[in-house]
């Protein structure tokens, strides 16, 4: 048993931005690896590849570093997919101390998530605020977070779940949805290699593949 980080995400495409960034929350908490764990979408919502590519791309990633590792539970449950029934089904495959990363664009929206107040029951919850981000979530949020929030990283050691850690982390001002948005306007190359946001095996996927292109 041990402590298992978990990086939850579309990943469509992966990228160093919030790969680079769960990294850094990580060894601010003594934890050498981290899981990527892509989402199921919902049907309703436009996705320009296939869960397969996805998958793909995520384990390139994974053979880049080898701090990090593919983690596909959610792919494999039954629909609707919600955070809070994934990470129960994880607690019964396993005895390991999940701590479930988000950025902290999620934790203000944590209360419209399903069952928000029952993630605690099954992890730590790990924000990664940005350096100098200013912090402001919803009130229901603040007053959640101020029974939760822990002051000291030794909890994810001392207890299995029940904790919020609030970790600042290095701004990444860079998203999916505009690296999609720019390799359908231009090639793939013009807008990684200058900016290092798609590690090169997956770069080389999307070219290889066409991906993303209108």
């Amino acid at each position: 048993m041990g402590i298992k980080a978990i990086l939850g995400g579309t990943f469509n495409p992966p990228h160093t931005g919030h790969i680079n960034a769960a990294l850094a929350a990580a060894d601010v908490l003594n934890i050498h690896r981290v899981y990527l764990m892509p989402c199921k979408l919902p049907p309703h919502k436009a996705v320009s590849v296939s869960e397969a590519h996805r998958v793909a791309m995520i384990e390139l990633c994974c053979q880049e570093n080898n701090r990090l590792h593919p983690e596909l539970i959610e792919l494999s449950l039954p629909a609707p997919s919600y955070t809070v029934k994934t990470l129960r089904a994880m607690r019964q495959q396993s005895q390991d101390t999940i701590c479930f990363f988000i950025g902290a664009d999620s934790l203000y929206n944590l209360d419209k998530w399903y069952e928000w107040e029952q993630l605690l029951d099954y992890c730590h919850l790990v924000v990664m605020r940005r350096d100098g981000e200013t912090f402001s979530p919803p009130n229901a949020v603040k007053l959640w977070l101020e029974k939760h929030k822990a002051h000291d990283i030794s909890v994810i050691n001392a207890r299995k779940n029940g904790a919020v850690l609030l970790i600042d982390t290095p701004l990444y001002s860079i998203s999916s949805t505009e690296i999609r948005n720019a390799m359908t306007q231009t090639s793939a190359t013009d807008i990684t290699t200058s900016s290092d946001w798609v590690p090169g095996s997956v770069l080389n996927y999307i070219k290889e593949h066409q991906l993303y292109k209108s």
